[in-house]
Parts: C-alpha cells; structure tokens; sequence
C-alpha cells in the first residue's frame, strides 16, 4: 500500500493557508477560533516539518517566502478540492432522501398533499419536492415520478394506472337548495377555461348526460384551485373530478349536487422517466402512492 510519508498534519497546512489568505496571523486565529501563539506555532511546526522558512519574518508584516507561496497555492488548490467534493457528497446525499414529482397544481393540491402528509408520517427523513404545473405535467430534467390525467386509448405503457377518473356535479351542502337542489336551471355553474388538458367541460357532460340546460350568466375561473374554491364557499356547482373532490365529498365538505355521473375513459397514471431512478425514496414513494389506486 502507498504511504504518504512527507505531508505534515492537516491541522498545520490549515493553519498555514488561513494566515496568507486572511492577511495575517491575527485574522488567522480569529477565524480558526484559536489562540494568535497557536497559529504562530503551527506555522514554525510546519516549517520544521518542510525544512525550509515560509515567512520572510525580517518585514513587518511578515510576507511568504517563494517556497511559501508555493506551498500556499498547493495547499489551497487542494483545500477547495476537498470543499468542493464534500459539497457534492453532501448534495448527492441530499438527493437520496429527495423525490421530485410532477402534476397539476389541482392534483397536487387536492390529491397528492394529503397522501404525502401520511408518507411523512412512516418516513420522515425523505422529502418530496412537488413541481406542478397549471397545464399539462410532463418530464422535466430531474423529475423522478410524474402524475397526470391520459385517456384510455393514449394510456398505453405509460406507467401505473393509479384511478379511473370519473365526474360528478358537486356543490357546497349548505348551499344545495340554494342552486336548486339537483335542478341545472336553477344552478349558478362554475366553468374553468380550457388549456388543452383534456378535462371536460360542463357542455360535454351535458352532451354525455343527455342533461340539458339554459345557458345563462355562470361564473369563470382560470384553473380547478379556484373553481373549487369557489365551490367550497357556496359561489355554485362545479364538475367534481375523483382527482380533485374526492377526498373533499368523503370530508363532507363538498356533496353530489346530482346523481348523474360521466366517465371521460381516462385515469391519472404514475408515470417514470425513461431511465428510472435508482433512488430508494422514489421507490419508496412510488409503493406508497400505489397503495391508493383503484385499477
């Protein structure tokens, strides 16, 4: 085996490297939090070790010598070698216990948060980094699961069907008699503007229904947060996606406005990149999310 027989201690080179580079043995000591005679002696310890003087101590302030400011160069080349790779062993570290998935800010919010809350619970030293999107979620550099909604025939292989999703009319229950009581004509509609994912509106559940309904002033949002924010505090009755309300109907806080369900022929998948992580923490959280699935 090869032994390092000429190096001095770390400690002494340490000592070393901070007086050239603070500018003096005072700055020196005040930043390794030792005493001004330690450093002084660290530094002539460290001259005996090398056999030669570092400090031309005939100036005042002493000044490095020329085998000094190679010393110095070397030692401080190898000092930010071992910070950098500490750094990076820190950073992989990091991302062992790190998963970053992706979705739509409605699934995060509404299905993926409560399901996270209970991983964290058996798992606390893994964290998810949930990156969401207002439209359609896709894989990103980095991205190690992705949820999203796909129909039946785009499905393919596209990962792990996690549910069917489904549509109902839902309102706030306080608020049932108030938009009619299950009758459309009296019902104040909550719409969100389409971005091309692929969710239906109220005009093709009407259509896939058979339901009809006067078209009157209804109220607009630009994504499902607000629409179903909207429906929480009684603004009207939205189309209730299993990805968005099917924990807030269970709760009680949202309730079937009426019975008459759509089924688009999609579901949201858990999806892997091409090339999968190895990382535990995706497995880990990938099983868990699983756990929920109804096909």
């Amino acid at each position: 085996m090869l032994m390092r027989r000429n190096l001095p201690p770390l400690r002494l080179m340490t000592a070393f490297e901070a007086v050239i580079r603070s500018g003096g043995i005072q700055n020196a000591a005040l930043e390794l939090n030792v005493t001004q005679p330690a450093v002084s002696q660290a530094v002539r310890a460290l001259e005996d070790h090398v056999g030669v003087k570092l400090f031309d101590r005939n100036v005042r302030p002493a000044t490095p010598t020329e085998s000094g400011h190679s010393l110095y160069e070397a030692v401080s080349q190898g000092m930010d070698r071992m910070e950098r790779a500490l750094e990076e062993i820190g950073a992989r570290a990091a991302g062992e216990t790190e998963v970053n998935i992706a979705c739509t800010v409605c699934t995060g919010t509404y299905w993926l948060m409560p399901r996270l809350a209970m991983f964290y619970g058996a798992h606390p030293d893994i964290s998810a980094r949930v990156v969401t999107s207002s439209g359609v979620p896709h894989f990103a550099p980095g991205t190690d699961l992705l949820i999203r909604y796909r129909r039946e025939q785009d499905a393919g292989k596209q990962g792990d069907l996690l549910f069917r999703e489904k549509v109902l009319p839902v309102c706030q229950p306080e608020a049932f008699e108030t938009h009619g009581a299950g009758d459309f004509e009296a019902a104040t509609l909550l719409h969100v503007r389409s971005d091309g994912n692929g969710w239906a509106g109220w005009e093709e559940y009407f259509d896939a229904t058979g339901l009809s309904r006067k078209r009157r002033a209804d109220r607009v949002f630009d994504n499902y947060v607000q629409a179903t924010q909207a429906a929480l505090a009684g603004m009207g009755v939205m189309l209730g996606w299993v990805s968005n309300t099917a924990d807030l109907l269970s709760q009680g806080r949202l309730s079937v406005y009426r019975d008459r369900p759509y089924v688009p022929g999609g579901g949201y998948y858990l999806s892997y990149p091409q090339r999968r992580s190895e990382k535990k923490a995706v497995a880990l959280l990938a099983t868990h999310l699983k756990e929920f699935r109804d096909g």
